[in-house]
């Protein structure tokens, strides 16, 4: 199963990178706030989720902490970087560790870490279709991110300098 979850980590931070090449250049997403705000929630929970797995405090990140595009930018490439580092060091016997956490209403849960890692791919790819709907909606042309044309293409790395 530890290599199912890496494989879909790499297809996050891939489609996460594909989305973000066209937003760097398509000028009318970049003076959208809610697709602004879309991108940083996508971002920003995968900081608090690496948190709550690691046991540390966080509060949630705020928007204004990332005033220009590019801080966001550097935001969302160093939270696929923590979460590359925290998987390389799991195992498959990590999986079933229980983690117990708090949501944003303070409500307190305890389920087994691979659960919580199953998550967090799909919550980003939720939020990621609703950003590429809506920089659709301002005429951009978004890319296939799908998991099957990652895995047609051969599994590519994420190519943030694009």
């Amino acid at each position: 199963m530890i290599d199912l979850i890496r494989d879909l980590y790499v297809h996050q931070e891939w489609a996460d990178a594909e989305h973000w090449r066209v937003l760097r250049v398509f000028q009318p997403a970049l003076e959208d706030d809610g697709l602004r705000q879309g991108l940083f929630h996508i971002h920003a929970v995968q900081k608090v989720w690496l948190a709550r797995w690691q046991g540390v405090g966080l509060t949630f990140p705020k928007t204004e902490d990332y005033p220009r595009i590019e801080d966001l930018y550097t935001f969302a490439k160093s939270c696929h970087a923590a979460l590359r580092g925290y998987l390389s060091l799991r195992s498959e016997s990590d999986l079933q560790a229980s983690v117990t956490y708090q949501n944003i209403y303070g409500e307190t849960f305890t389920q087994p870490l691979g659960d919580l890692l199953l998550h967090l791919p799909y919550h980003s790819q939720y939020h990621r279709g609703q950003t590429a709907r809506a920089m659709v909606a301002l005429g951009a042309h978004m890319p296939a991110t799908d998991l099957v044309v990652w895995q047609r293409a051969g599994r590519p790395k994420a190519d943030w300098a694009g």
